[in-house]
């Protein structure tokens, strides 16, 4: 994953790429965005903490309508309320 990051085929923060099962369990509209917007190596998860699918994609639809209108304050934003819940609120992914 740090050879794409570097590489510049991810970003530091944005959506995982998701297998084509959970890619298909999406909105249309949510694939539309998600397919507009490079994948990044820290997710949205870390910042909202979302506990089911439905809330998984609020939390991401939210991110990406807000990368939209600011892309790099947005990042910058998200990361480091990220880096905030993993560090000291011991986030992790399930």
């Amino acid at each position: 994953m740090f050879i794409n990051l570097f590489r510049g085929d991810m970003k530091l923060f944005g959506v995982r790429p998701l297998s084509e099962h959970y890619f298909s369990l999406y909105s249309k509209e949510l694939q539309e965005k998600r397919i507009k917007t490079k994948p990044g190596l820290i997710p949205p998860f870390y910042v909202d903490l979302p506990k089911t699918l439905d809330e998984i994609q609020a939390s991401e639809m939210k991110y990406l309508n807000a990368y939209e209108k600011h892309p790099l304050l947005t990042d910058f934003k998200y990361f480091w309320k990220a880096v905030w819940n993993i560090v000291f609120k011991q986030a992790r992914s399930s």
